[in-house]
């Protein structure tokens, strides 16, 4: 069997703290050793896996929703993005008046030229704190996403951004006044779908474990769609399953519900 996980509120708890539960790690070498496949399936780019997350040890990884996926430490695909869209992307975020995060496989980009929003000012803090480094720009030469977030308000031409966006681009409101922006044809679903082809591993065998609306394109992905007890009230009608709290030991307890260890 293979499993397929979210990481924030999946894996790791979505809250300060950020803990990885030493259950859920025991769990997934269990299951490896067992003969299962352990994979991470994140929105993250593959830039934005840190090391702890690896050291874990999983057999792959499908990042930046579907874009890049790598199994056994072989990247067996990866989708860019032309330059020129790229481009004028950001052209159009910053005519719009929004703050964006820019996420590429090797680097995050910001826009100096665009306000500090809240939301932008707390995520940049955390993930400077976390070590990563946000001060590439868009005006870099290197300047490439795969997908990205923008904050916005009621200074910000919402609506003029979601038309012309919708053209390449699936808009995902992720909160009051902060959203997401995957290339379309891509999620974590069709990341799964080349990860079983890639395996010859028949459907009936793979399992998602999720938390929040956007892990439900990896939940239908699958026959087997798992929910954490602390997950989305909407997303639990969709389960096939629905496991304790990450923090009240959920993936194991999941793996022992499907026999996996």
């Amino acid at each position: 069997m293979i499993v397929f996980f979210d990481l924030d509120g999946t894996l790791i708890s979505d809250d300060e703290a950020y803990i990885i539960p030493d259950s859920a790690v025991n769990a997934i070498h269990k299951a490896q050793e067992n003969g299962h496949l352990m994979y991470v399936d994140t929105g993250r780019t593959v830039m934005n896996v840190e090391q702890r997350i690896r050291d874990i040890g999983f057999d792959g990884y499908v990042c930046g929703c579907g874009m890049y996926i790598e199994c056994g430490g072989k990247v067996i695909y990866q989708h860019t993005l032309p330059t020129k869209l790229c481009r004028n992307v950001a052209n159009l975020v910053y005519e719009c008046n929004m703050t964006p995060m820019y996420e590429h496989s090797k680097s995050f980009y910001c826009d100096k030229r665009s306000r500090n929003l809240d939301g932008f000012v707390k995520l940049k803090r955390r993930f400077e704190m976390q070590g990563k480094d946000l001060s590439p720009d868009v005006s870099d030469n290197d300047f490439a996403f795969d997908k990205f977030l923008a904050w916005y308000d009621e200074k910000s031409d919402i609506e003029r951004f979601k038309r012309e966006i919708e053209k390449d681009f699936d808009f995902i409101v992720r909160g009051d006044g902060f959203c997401e922006m995957t290339v379309k044809g891509f999620s974590k679903g069709t990341g799964i779908e080349k990860v079983l082809e890639y395996h010859n591993i028949p459907i009936n065998s793979a399992y998602a474990i999720g938390d929040s609306m956007n892990d439900l394109p990896m939940l239908n992905a699958v026959p087997n769609s798992i929910v954490m007890g602390n997950g989305s009230d909407e997303l639990k009608k969709s389960a096939s399953f629905v496991t304790k709290d990450l923090l009240d030991n959920g993936i194991e307890y999941a793996l022992k519900h499907f026999g996996m260890i």
